[in-house]
């Protein structure tokens, strides 16, 4: 008896509640008041990095830069190890490096190393943080928007409030929108 061909289960997917803006400041406000009011604030899209939007929206301080910092470290690590090998340390039978004496320049030229170091320690900061927030946030190639709203990539800031919250209100939060000027109120699908 031949098994029936599994389908395949389709993504989840959940309405969200969108109000669209023209400023940046509204953005800011429209966030600030909706999270002292209690309603459910699923995210906020911007066309580039708001200040202040983190605050508004009471999220904490991501570890991101944290991790940036270790990267970093991690670089000039690097690259002193590297270059002390290359230019001091002939004890290693098996690995010996190249100390070489040019014009008078000592086994350790620290100043001549500088250059190495910032160059080794920029690259991993920024290529390892750039990979480690590809990989937390799931943003492979090929994968697929969360949510997709026209418009807020050119220049349009939005606010998606999640409707299925037990704190959810859509007239508040329709009021809440016209006091800060939104320009279209609208209700998108997007991927839980």
């Amino acid at each position: 008896m031949a098994s029936p061909a599994a389908t395949p289960e389709p993504s989840a997917t959940r309405e969200l509640f969108v109000g669209m803006f023209t400023e940046e400041h509204q953005i800011l406000s429209v966030a600030k008041d909706a999270t002292d009011s209690g309603l459910p604030v699923e995210d906020c899209f911007t066309p580039y990095p708001v200040h202040g939007l983190d605050d508004a929206l009471g999220w904490k301080r991501s570890w991101i830069p944290y991790a940036s910092f270790a990267y970093g470290c991690f670089g000039l690590f690097l690259a002193i190890s590297l270059q002390t090998h290359t230019q001091f340390i002939d004890f290693v039978p098996f690995w010996k490096g190249w100390p070489i004496i040019i014009g008078g320049k000592p086994f350790l030229p620290w100043p001549a190393f500088i250059p190495v170091f910032f160059e080794l320690t920029v690259f991993c900061t920024a290529h390892i943080t750039v990979l480690t927030y590809l990989i937390y946030r799931k943003k492979f190639p090929g994968a697929k928007a969360k949510v997709h709203i026209d418009g807020v990539t050119d220049d349009r800031f939005a606010i998606a409030l999640d409707p299925t919250a037990d704190n959810f209100d859509e007239d508040e939060a329709r009021a809440l929108f016209a006091r800060h000027g939104v320009t279209e109120v609208l209700t998108v699908e997007g991927r839980a």
